[in-house]
């Protein structure tokens, strides 16, 4: 069976609808690929979502320190005696340094008033603020949630970068599987097309008289076996379309299916020619490694934890002062002096005495943070030498493919040779097929070399936490 129709009879099998498939292009590029996973895969829109949470938990714990305001009536009658009105209402404003201002108007009046609720026949104006000087002072519940939840903005914004690092490392690395599949069935297809018509020309040989019959069997087996190997190229081919299908999806969130005329570009598979990663940029990418960053951002949280649990060691005490005044005052020229009438001040204090429970949040919280510590610590040494095996892993693949490529010269030379010499009658099939058949591998070898080395470039920058970056 002629290559072009069995490579169409394998495409075939894993195309799908034309009308699913209208958005792959005819030439699926690396960057065209990257494109359509980082705007429609399902991973990569999960991923989207993470900075939104964390924004919408910022958001949340703000809302701690929105103004707040209150309104109450209560009324009491009973058997014609009004024994009380009471109404009060006011604004308080919760401010960052732990003082809480707030204002109001009290107004109350009935038969049976408590005294220390009885207010002027206008009402009571009334404008304080209350804070804690003890426990709460430098760091409260209120400001603790906020600096949490920014410590998580942080934390899914590297969750993001790393979710897509994840993606893209896999992604990328079925499309080099892809692109080297299609580059080994060439190379199976061209042996096959020169089997076919070595078998044409000996039998026409042997029609002649000029070749034993025994050289046709020999070249059809010669066929047949690069007909098996090609079968099987097809087969890897067929397969890892089907794997890159996995990361195809269009803007309505539906798989897509690569067409049959959907071809790599084989230039995707080639590598930098020059490469060297200084000491400076390992650093610099374990400092911004998206896994560290979420360990930090974890580290921070517990930071704060463990100094809110250090202000619950020191004693309450609560500061309460209001300036009170005449309701009538607002419509009178002395306005201005109406919270010069009184005031209200109040104080609390409270403290355990041995302090067991705080003593022993306080220890427990110091624990995590040195735990978590150790693990970045851990962490950061363990990324620091993955990516030291990346780059001695690109120096050998390196040198492995510039050997590969002298190998293939080499071996097209001897083929070159032993053809000069089969023409003029002083070589046999035997010998030619002889050199033939470690060039074919030689060149499928050469793009399995490849395709390892442009992998080790997307690991690299998989362990640096940069792959994603470099698509953005």
């Amino acid at each position: 069976m002629p290559a072009w129709v069995a490579r169409l009879v394998g495409c075939c099998m894993i195309a799908g609808p034309l009308g699913a498939n209208a958005q792959v292009p005819p030439v699926l590029t690396r960057a065209a690929f990257v494109r359509m996973v980082l705007e429609n895969h399902p991973t990569a829109r999960q991923a989207a979502l993470r900075p939104e949470q964390g924004a919408a938990t910022v958001r949340s714990a703000r809302g701690g320190f929105d103004p707040v305001a209150m309104a109450s009536y209560d009324e009491k009658v009973f058997d014609e005696t009004n024994y009380f009105q009471l109404f009060d209402a006011g604004l308080k404003v919760p401010t960052w340094y732990g003082v809480e201002l707030f204002a109001g108007f009290q107004e109350n009046s009935g038969e049976f008033l408590n005294p220390q609720a009885s207010t002027p026949d206008d009402g009571l104006l009334k404008v304080g603020g209350q804070i804690n000087i003890g426990a709460g002072l430098f760091m409260d519940e209120r400001r603790a949630t906020l600096r949490r939840s920014q410590a998580y903005l942080r934390a899914t914004l590297a969750e993001q970068e790393q979710m897509l690092n994840d993606l893209l490392l896999q992604a990328l690395n079925d499309h080099t599987d892809w692109v080297a599949a299609y580059r080994a069935l060439e190379v199976a297809d061209a042996a096959v097309d020169l089997a076919s018509i070595r078998l044409d020309a000996v039998r026409g040989s042997w029609r002649g008289g000029d070749r034993p019959a025994i050289d046709t069997l020999e070249a059809f087996l010669q066929l047949q076996d690069r007909q098996m190997r090609q079968q099987q190229a097809g087969l890897n081919f067929r397969n890892a379309s089907l794997r890159l299908s996995n990361h195809l999806w269009n803007a309505a969130q539906q798989p897509l299916e690569l067409q049959p005329n959907v071809i790599p570009e084989p230039a995707d598979l080639a590598s930098p020619a020059t490469f060297q990663l200084a000491d400076t940029a390992i650093a610099n990418a374990v400092a911004d490694h998206p896994l560290l960053a979420q360990l930090d951002a974890r580290i921070d949280q517990l930071d704060i934890d463990r100094r809110l649990r250090g202000e619950l060691i020191k004693p309450q005490l609560g500061l309460k002062y209001q300036w009170l005044g005449d309701g009538a005052t607002v419509n009178s020229e002395g306005g201005g002096a109406m919270l010069g009438q009184g005031h209200q001040f109040g104080v609390g204090f409270q403290v355990p005495l041995f302090l067991r429970k705080e003593r022993g949040e306080l220890s427990l919280a110091m624990l995590r943070v040195t735990d978590a510590s150790l693990g970045l610590e851990r962490d950061r040494l363990r990324i620091r030498n993955r990516i030291n095996e990346r780059v001695n892993d690109i120096g050998v693949f390196a040198e492995q493919v510039r050997l590969g490529a002298d190998m293939v010269v080499n071996n097209e030379r001897l083929l070159g040779g032993e053809n000069q010499r089969f023409s003029a009658g002083e070589s046999s099939l035997f010998l030619v097929n002889a050199r033939e058949v470690p060039l074919i591998d030689a060149r499928i070898r050469q793009v399995d070399l490849e395709a390892r080395l442009r992998k080790a470039y997307f690991s690299l920058d998989h362990e640096a936490g940069t792959l994603w970056r470099a698509w953005r």
